[in-house]
């Protein structure tokens, strides 16, 4: 099961998760850009990171409660000026943990909190009326590192994550794609000690 710190922004708010698609400059430089706006309070950037796979990069915003109009300014605005160019889905509710993880120190483990290692994040298509059982089989997968229901392209986005690329590519072979109510996946790989 994965460990989450507890951070007091990681779970209030309104959360977005960005996916860098033909921005003009380099991945690393404008996910660095934009981790340079700082985390929460000071800055609305609880991670950012480069990938491969499906899209070039994941940026993962936070802004107060009630502030659509906020994160819609903040995507047109600073996160354009950067070079940010892409797609967008608005976290609807983090996974809950499991009741019978009794070591657990939070109640919620969603997508891109923490974690320092290779990190593969799936962006999944579920069957209606499947969201609770995909969330719930995919804490089963020994690489679980976070989940989140999302409003966008895809209905859940898994994070995975192991100290090799080898150990998450084969959970996002086998365990993944065995997951019962996922109609499509696509996913894309980011070594997580080199962003954050």
């Amino acid at each position: 099961m994965a460990v989450e710190e507890q951070n007091p922004y990681h779970y209030s708010g309104v959360h977005a998760f960005g996916f860098l698609e033909g921005a003009e400059a380099p991945p690393e430089t404008v996910m660095d850009a934009l981790r340079d706006l700082g985390a929460p309070p000071e800055g609305p950037v609880i991670w950012s990171g480069a990938f491969v796979g499906d899209y070039a990069g994941l940026v993962h915003v936070r802004v107060e409660d009630g502030a659509l109009g906020e994160l819609q300014r903040l995507i047109s605005g600073e996160l354009h000026d950067r070079g940010f160019r892409g797609r967008w889905a608005i976290e609807a509710r983090p996974a809950k943990k499991e009741e019978e993880d009794t070591d657990a120190v939070a109640l919620y483990i969603g997508v891109k909190r923490g974690t320092q290692e290779v990190i593969a994040i799936s962006a999944l298509r579920v069957e209606p009326g499947k969201l609770d059982d995909v969330l719930r089989d995919a804490q089963r997968i020994s690489t679980f590192r976070g989940a989140s229901v999302v409003f966008g392209k895809a209905d859940v986005l898994l994070q995975l994550g192991a100290p090799d690329l080898a150990t998450v590519a084969t959970a996002v072979e086998v365990d993944v794609q065995g997951l019962a109510g996922i109609t499509s996946a696509s996913t894309a790989f980011c070594d997580g000690t080199r962003a954050g």
